[in-house]
């Protein structure tokens, strides 16, 4: 195994790594606080959007991926528009989600949800396994804002729509009471 996808796998255990810490700040909070939808999305909403996108893209990659070194490479302008994206989503300015992602399912359990997702992170880890080394430098993934990223930059982004929805977390955390 490369050195890089050694990288992308290590980014894939900080993004494990930090929906630990989320689910350790909801610790406290009970079923009905963990579904209550009155003020926008429940917090196991934010959870099923985030399992959503995730899966989904990766499922896009895995299509996309078949198209192998045809791919267009990972430019110097997909990086300027990422690094843009990144600054968006590190801040806490709220916008529509694409319309793919934007309905999360609301009848799960906190526990159903965790559990989907952890599956769903395993399945990611193993598609970063079977990845084809020489594809590495290649633009396998649309973000909605950022434009095309290799598989790199679609962890990385990952880490950070996560991020970004900690904000909501929090905001949804201080209209419930709690």
């Amino acid at each position: 195994m490369t050195v890089e996808k050694q990288k992308i796998l290590v980014k894939l255990d900080k993004l494990i790594e930090e929906s630990s810490e989320i689910f350790k700040s909801i610790n406290d909070l009970d079923k009905e606080d963990l579904s209550n939808n009155a003020y926008g999305w429940s917090i196991v909403q934010v959870f099923s959007h985030l399992n959503t996108a995730e899966i989904g893209s990766m499922l896009y990659m895995k299509k996309k991926m078949q198209a192998g070194s045809s791919m267009p490479d990972y430019s110097v302008s997909n990086k300027v528009r990422y690094f843009l994206t990144k600054g968006l989503l590190q801040s806490s300015l709220r916008w529509k989600a694409p319309k793919v992602v934007a309905n999360p399912k609301a009848d799960y359990t906190f526990e159903e949800i965790k559990s989907e997702w952890a599956k769903n992170r395993e399945l990611i880890r193993e598609y970063i396994n079977e990845y084809p080394e020489e594809l590495l430098s290649r633009a396998v993934y649309k973000h909605p804002f950022a434009g095309r990223l290799d598989l790199d930059g679609a962890i990385d982004s990952f880490i950070y729509h996560q991020r970004h929805h900690k904000h909501q977390i929090r905001r949804i955390r201080k209209k419930i009471g709690k």
